[in-house]
């Protein structure tokens, strides 16, 4: 009769479970942030406490639904089991909220993530139920590794069920994790890139408001380290979020291409610069394997880039390139950077100046609902497992990757392919199967457009140096169609653009060369405080504010050079307009050379009285957007009714207002609100932005001659005070309760 034998497990299996799989201390807390997330919590708290001394706590507090005593035994102690992959962790819960249909874990391992961070768990769990109890175990991870011979389930945890629930939620589960495996140690540069490494976690191509689950950081003893920062991308402590998606929707070529839940259709659609330009639908018949997959893709070119590195802090390339997600949460290590699973940089090297790198792209390949055959590898950190879905995952997205790659080659680099047109189609599918390389065989194609997509094609903005071969492009379709309306308007553009450029060229040249001599002119902040005189200090005032005049010549040239290029027709009313916008500007700079050439440098315009809330909602709307730029949006509200007459000089208003708008770009501010009212015979002007503001201690100081914060001259926020002083006026500033200052003016 053959005997019956069952295997025997160590108590080493902790390890091969634990440590072994997961490689690093991030990964360690991603998967136990997962386990919240799959746990319906919509807010997790990650506290480091007494993190630097011997006692240190890393403690993770969800408001999750929560275990009782029975999913503890049943689920949790129940190694390997995952109640997510047999369907059953929500059956208990389903009245209560729509249930989970899809995890982000479903291995039944992510709990040993606790040993990789600290060899003692504590874990007090509530459950979302009625006349609940509040449950505690304790374990001592160093238990398992007294005796390998020892069998895993030998080796008890401590259980009790306390009287109260010590959450600040009112369900939920707490992991303490103390005796911290201090290597590397929790210093402040390894939070950072933890609360970094989490804003990737959960897809950050998605707006922060829109969100259903928040993670927040506190680590009380780097408090002070955050108030001595500035800049809100490197504090510690708070939410974690991500700007991406607003950065991403300027300056760049977007595509997306979705395979619908049925894998019976793709629709892919183009965007250049926030503006759609067309998608194409058509039959998926090359992926039958796949289903409900979503890719986005970023071109960025170098102001793209530039604009990542100012608002990010940090370059695309250290950001990442490509990452994937399944059902909102991340699959590591795509995305990371210097990781290349997709060997964007090795294929971009057989063709290079024709494809497109991870140093230029930025993106994610989403995958939705089941989806069960791409499974993560054991190795928390191995990705997807290779199988057949994987390599045709693989297949689409370097098919999308080239539908980009031809948009880029035929806009910014070569012009479009005409030999892709077809006689029968309209001059704009013509154009766009042209720009896909789409086939003229390729039947059962549903197109839909932008119907001013030829004017935004032939925007050629800053670094397109290939315009009019992408112009010379459309014109042939449109030739070999017999549009005769649009051979007439692409001729205009024609006509007028090399002009336009060498325009532009010429008066960036200009205005480089007097900044340059501008800023030659200042001195350091030591040398202004100690070089003192009325009329010395008119002269800085003078030249600090030449810049801002020229700055703005620079800004009415690049307009009308965008108009021209773009085939947009300037009346005679609007070329007066701006000529005299122009005119107005040189004559400040004018004047403010003729100034500088006499011994008495102050300002001689004459003093008037008119209505001054007039003058000011003029020079609001009509002057200042003119010198702002596309970062800034400025908004003006005017709560006074009637004419407030007062004695001004108009050019120190304009100087006063000038300087409010240019310290909040300095502030990386993206909202100004600028509103007036008036209140006992007083004239009050607010201007609240929301940029970084002011540290607490150095407001006091801020209209100080030659103080800075931004590295600038010291000279704007000083000038504004004079000026203020002089309408017998005074400033008020103080920082927000969340984000930038507000100046108040009484007048």
């Amino acid at each position: 009769m053959d005997e019956e034998l069952q295997f025997r497990i160590s108590s080493g299996l902790k390890d091969i479970l634990g440590r072994d799989l997961i490689t690093d201390d991030f990964i360690a807390i991603f998967e136990l942030v997962k386990n919240s997330f799959d746990a319906h919590a919509s807010k997790v708290d990650i506290e480091f406490i007494d993190i630097n001394s011997p006692n240190g706590k890393i403690r993770i507090i969800d408001n999750g639904k929560g275990m009782n005593y029975s999913d503890l035994i049943n689920k949790w102690l129940f190694v390997a089991y995952s109640a997510k992959k047999d369907g059953t962790e929500d059956i208990d819960y389903r009245n209560k909220i729509q249930s989970k249909t899809f995890y982000a874990g479903a291995k039944g391992i992510g709990r040993f993530s606790c040993d990789k961070l600290g060899s003692y768990l504590k874990l007090i769990s509530t459950k979302d139920e009625d006349y609940s109890s509040t449950e505690q175990i304790e374990v001592n991870w160093s238990d398992f590794e007294q005796d390998s011979k020892e069998e895993f389930v030998d080796v008890k945890v401590k259980h009790k069920t306390l009287q109260n629930n010590p959450s600040k939620y009112t369900s939920g589960t707490i992991l303490e994790i103390t005796g911290l495996r201090n290597e590397p140690h929790w210093d402040a540069d390894k939070i950072l890139r933890l609360k970094s490494s989490l804003s990737k976690l959960i897809n950050p191509f998605e707006n922060n408001n829109q969100r259903v689950f928040e993670i927040e950081i506190k680590a009380e003893e780097y408090i002070q380290y955050d108030i001595n920062e500035e800049s809100e991308n490197k504090k510690i402590n708070g939410r974690v979020t991500n700007n991406i998606l607003s950065i991403l929707n300027e300056k760049t070529i977007k595509i997306r291409s979705q395979i619908s839940g049925d894998g019976k259709k793709i629709k892919t659609e183009i965007t250049n610069n926030g503006e759609w330009l067309f998608s194409v639908e058509s039959k998926n018949k090359n992926y039958p394997l796949l289903h409900n997959v979503f890719i986005e893709l970023f071109y960025l070119n170098r102001s793209a880039k530039n604009n990542f590195t100012r608002t990010m802090g940090i370059k695309n390339t250290e950001y990442g390139s490509i990452f994937l997600y399944k059902n909102k949460i991340r699959i590591y290590p795509y995305g990371e950077p210097a990781v290349d699973p997709f060997e964007l940089d090795k294929r971009q090297q057989a063709r290079i100046g024709d494809r497109l790198g991870t140093r230029e792209l930025i993106g994610r390949i989403e995958i939705a609902g089941e989806n069960k055959e791409f499974t993560e590898t054991t190795s928390r950190d191995g990705g997807l497992i290779k199988n057949q879905e994987y390599y045709q995952l693989f297949e689409y997205f370097t098919f999308i990757l080239e539908k980009l790659e031809s948009f880029w080659l035929s806009i910014y680099k070569y012009g479009i392919d005409t030999k892709g047109y077809q006689e029968s189609d309209d001059v704009e599918i013509s154009i766009i199967k042209s720009i896909l390389k789409i086939k003229k065989d390729d039947e059962e194609l549903i197109f839909d457009y932008n119907q001013n997509i030829v004017n935004l094609l032939t925007d050629t903005q800053n670094e397109n140096e290939n315009a009019l071969t992408l112009i010379k492009s459309i014109e042939n379709i449109a030739r070999a169609t017999d549009n005769n309306e649009l051979i007439s308007k692409i001729k205009k553009v024609k006509s007028t653009l090399d002009d336009a450029l060498v325009i532009a060229e010429i008066a960036e040249e200009e205005i480089k060369v007097k900044e340059k001599e501008i800023k030659e002119k200042e001195t350091q902040n030591l040398f202004l405080k100690s070089v003192r005189s009325q009329d010395f200090d008119d002269l800085l005032s003078f030249m600090h504010h030449a810049g801002i005049y020229a700055q703005t010549i620079n800004s009415y040239l690049k307009n009308i050079s965008l108009k021209l290029s773009r085939g947009i027709e300037i009346t005679k009313e609007d070329l007066i307009e701006i000529i005299r916008s122009i005119s107005f500007e040189a004559n400040k700079i004018q004047n403010i050379s003729e100034f500088s050439t006499k011994a008495n440098f102050r300002l001689k315009t004459e003093e008037l009285e008119t209505d001054m809330v007039n003058y000011i909602s003029e020079y609001v709307q009509n002057i200042l957007p003119s010198i702002n730029n596309k970062t800034l949006k400025i908004f003006y509200v005017n709560n006074v009714n009637r004419e407030v007459i007062r004695k001004f000089k108009p050019i120190e208003v304009n100087i006063l207002l000038d300087n409010i708008l240019v310290n909040a770009r300095k502030a990386q501010a993206k909202k100004l609100v600028i509103s007036m009212d008036e209140f006992d015979n007083k004239l009050l002007l607010n201007f609240e932005d929301d940029g970084i503001g002011i540290k607490p201690d150095d407001i006091r100081r801020v209209f100080e001659f030659g103080f800075t914060t931004t590295g600038g001259s010291g000279l704007g926020l000083y000038h504004i005070d004079q000026i203020v002083k002089n309408l017998r006026g005074k400033i008020e500033v103080e920082n927000n309760k969340i984000h930038g200052v507000t100046f108040k003016i009484i007048i």
